[in-house]
C-alpha cells in the first residue's frame, strides 16, 4: 500500500508540472496546428478546425474545399450586407446550408458517374445514350443512397429559405441605426493549405528517389501528382529535381524537334 504524499512532496510535484507546462504551448505554425488537429480524428471524416482561423459552425469535412466555402461566404456578405452580429450569424448559417446542398448535389453526380463508368468499362463499344440508360438502371439498385441525397438536399434548401426569412424579419422588426460594427476577419481570411506533414513529404520523396535509382520502378500516381504540383514542391522541397521523372512518366511533354 502506497504512503500518502506529504505537503512537501505535493508542492514539489506541482512545481514540476508547472515547469513542464512552460516548456510547450502547443503548435504555433499552420502546419503544426494542422497536424495537431488531425490527432483527434478517428473516423477520417471530420477535421477539428481552429476558431481563431475560421468562423464557428464551420461545417467542412476533410474532402471539402475551404477556399470554395469562404468564397461563398464572402459572396453572401456582399449580397446581404449584415449590419449586426445577429444578422451575421444568419448569413453564416445560410452559407453553411447552401454549401451542404451543393455537396449533396456533387455526391449525386459522383455516384451516378461511377455507375456510368462501370457500364463503359464492361461494354466499351456502346454509344453514350445506351451507357446513360444502363447507368441509370444500375443506379436504381442504390435507391437508399439516392433517396438520402435527395432528402438532404431538400432539408438544406428548406433551412436556407427559413434563415433568409428570419434575416428579413430581423431587419424589418429590429433595424439598427446606425449599423453595428462587425468583425469579419475570421470569415475573410483565405487560408493557405498547410499541405502534407514532413513525414509524408519524406515518404513521397523516398519513392521518387527509388524511381530515379530503379528504372523499372513506377511510383504511384499520387507521388507524381505531388511532384507535378509546382506550388507544393516550391514550398516543401524547393531544391528537389523532378524534371526527368515528370518527362519519363509523361507528365511533361518534350518540345517538338525543329
Amino acid at each position: 500500500m502506497s504512503q500518502p504524499l506529504s505537503n512537501e512532496d505535493k508542492q514539489r510535484r506541482a512545481e514540476a508540472s508547472r515547469q513542464n507546462g512552460r516548456k510547450s504551448k502547443g503548435p504555433v505554425s499552420p502546419a503544426g496546428k494542422y497536424r495537431s488537429s488531425m490527432n483527434a480524428i478517428t473516423t477520417g471524416l471530420h477535421v477539428e478546425l481552429h476558431k481563431e482561423d475560421l468562423p464557428s459552425f464551420y461545417n467542412l469535412i476533410s474532402t471539402d474545399d475551404r477556399e470554395d466555402y469562404l468564397r461563398g461566404l464572402q459572396a453572401h456578405y456582399r449580397k446581404f450586407k449584415p449590419d449586426s452580429e445577429v444578422e451575421q450569424g444568419y448569413v453564416r448559417r445560410m452559407t453553411s446550408e447552401m454549401f451542404s446542398f451543393d455537396r449533396n448535389t456533387s455526391l449525386y453526380t459522383r455516384a451516378m458517374q461511377e455507375e456510368l463508368d462501370t457500364v463503359l468499362r464492361e461494354f466499351p463499344e456502346i454509344d453514350l445514350d445506351t451507357q446513360f440508360v444502363n447507368g441509370h438502371k444500375r443506379a436504381t439498385t442504390q435507391k437508399e443512397l439516392f433517396r438520402t441525397i435527395e432528402r438532404n438536399k431538400k432539408a438544406h434548401l428548406m433551412a436556407y429559405e427559413k434563415l433568409m426569412k428570419l434575416l428579413a424579419q430581423s431587419r424589418k422588426l429590429f433595424p439598427l441605426q446606425p449599423p453595428e460594427p462587425i468583425d469579419i476577419s475570421a470569415d475573410t481570411n483565405t487560408l493557405e493549405d498547410p499541405g502534407p506533414t514532413p513525414e509524408v513529404v519524406a515518404e513521397l520523396l523516398a519513392l521518387a528517389d527509388k524511381a530515379k535509382k530503379e528504372p523499372s520502378f513506377v511510383p504511384p500516381p499520387y507521388v507524381l501528382n505531388f511532384l507535378e504540383d509546382k506550388d507544393f514542391m516550391h514550398r516543401l522541397a524547393p531544391n528537389y529535381d523532378v524534371a526527368d521523372l515528370l518527362v519519363r512518366f509523361g507528365r511533361v511533354k518534350l518540345p517538338d524537334a525543329a
